[in-house]
């Protein structure tokens, strides 16, 4: 069936960015909705931008693979395109108390693939790190740091060159099949800022239509015609606040504690100037709560000053040093996050043909961290959902 477009994206944040770009790349005409005026603005642009080594996920899980696969296809392409980066590593630290739980992290890294980890003892720790407080800590020398906005240009640069087009203040409505047997669809957008009375509505049709909306991919979901409701997860939504830590700090490397129940703790990464950042922690949001009157998800973005005494006495226990005056609010951002799904917990979820029976539909659920660090291997994952017709 002839149509305006051979596959259609919603969402460009970095990993609807990789997948366009991947795409585009293999000949095929590819259009990437954005609902705002800039890509990446929600939440590729509101994280730590770190590099991940793929410690923390069960093994065999998507996050596991991905992470471990893009952190190499991810090294690869910003020291081709020149991105800026750096190669820091970064420590997970602990006391003597847990050192049975750092034990079975550094073992569930070894067995996703991560070969390069390294156990130090205090003795060694105290010369490499004297600032910090711990008895123990996982050395991983594979984690960095990338500029994201970077990435996310160099990607979109790819997409265009060859051939492809990103619609700006073009917001998802709908979508409905034009055949039960062939991936085709009619694909309903709004044109302009999200909200205006005024906005023009246009119609195309895309023999592939891929839902990388993030936040927004369960409500995306739930405006495609002939999709089972009972294919959408549940998404939960997490604010992660960071704070900065001002007149700067002695460390060269990423400072991690253990993992917590819904998340990795509270931890010190760089930036590519030296600035640290303390962070995320994890505040889960109500979802009835971020609607506005014209029942869009609106998101506040504010870091609340009452937040800094958490954050003080979180990482002070292994960083003595840090004065509670040097921590100021910097900035926070919102995941998605999956509960449970098909006897599956929080990992990623690339739901194809295989699993729908339906032609030319692909969503992802729950793309968080690491989000940025498996962009170009779930770009990988969705174009073979998509070579299968080829």
């Amino acid at each position: 069936m002839q149509t305006d477009f051979d596959v259609t994206i919603i969402g460009a944040g970095v990993v609807g960015l990789a997948i366009a770009a991947r795409i585009a790349k293999s000949g095929k005409k590819v259009l990437v909705l954005e609902t705002n005026d800039g890509i990446g603005q929600i939440t590729s642009s509101r994280n730590s931008g770190v590099i991940h080594a793929g410690i923390y996920y069960p093994q065999n899980s998507l996050k596991a693979q991905t992470c471990v696969e893009g952190k190499e296809l991810l090294y690869d392409y910003v020291k081709r395109h020149k991105i800026p980066y750096k190669n820091l590593g970064k420590y997970i630290v602990s006391f003597a108390s847990q050192i049975h739980r750092l034990q079975i992290l550094m073992q569930k890294g070894i067995n996703n693939g991560v070969s390069d980890l390294k156990l130090f003892e205090k003795k060694e720790l105290t010369k490499i790190l004297p600032d910090v407080n711990a008895d123990f800590a996982i050395f991983s020398p594979s984690t960095g740091i990338i500029d994201v906005h970077s990435f996310m240009l160099s990607l979109l640069g790819g997409l265009t060159d060859f051939g492809g087009q990103l619609a700006l203040l073009s917001n998802f409505r709908s979508a409905k099949p034009l055949s039960n047997i062939d991936p085709a669809w009619q694909v309903e957008v709004e044109c302009g800022k999200r909200g205006d009375k005024n906005n023009e509505k246009i119609t195309i049709s895309t023999n592939f239509l891929v839902n990388s909306a993030g936040l927004f991919a369960e409500s995306n979901a739930k405006q495609i015609e002939a999709y089972p409701k009972k294919f959408i997860p549940k998404t939960t939504f997490v604010k992660g606040n960071y704070f900065s830590v001002m007149n700067g700090c002695n460390f060269n490397n990423l400072i991690y504690p253990l993992p917590e129940s819904e998340g990795l703790g509270i931890h010190l990464t760089l930036d590519l100037s030296n600035q640290a950042i303390l962070g995320p922690d994890t505040e889960p949001l109500e979802k009835k709560e971020l609607f506005n009157d014209e029942n869009r998800l609106q998101f506040d973005y504010s870091v609340d000053e009452k937040q800094k005494e958490k954050f003080f006495s979180s990482v002070v226990k292994w960083w003595p040093q840090l004065k509670f005056d040097s921590i100021q609010p910097a900035y926070s951002g919102i995941r998605p996050k999956l509960k449970n799904y098909f006897g599956k917990t929080g990992d990623f979820i690339i739901q194809g043909y295989s699993q729908t029976k339906i032609p030319g539909l692909i969503n992802l659920y729950g793309i968080e961290s690491p989000g940025l660090t498996a962009s170009l291997s779930l770009a990988e994952l969705v174009a073979k959902e998509i070579a299968i017709y080829d």
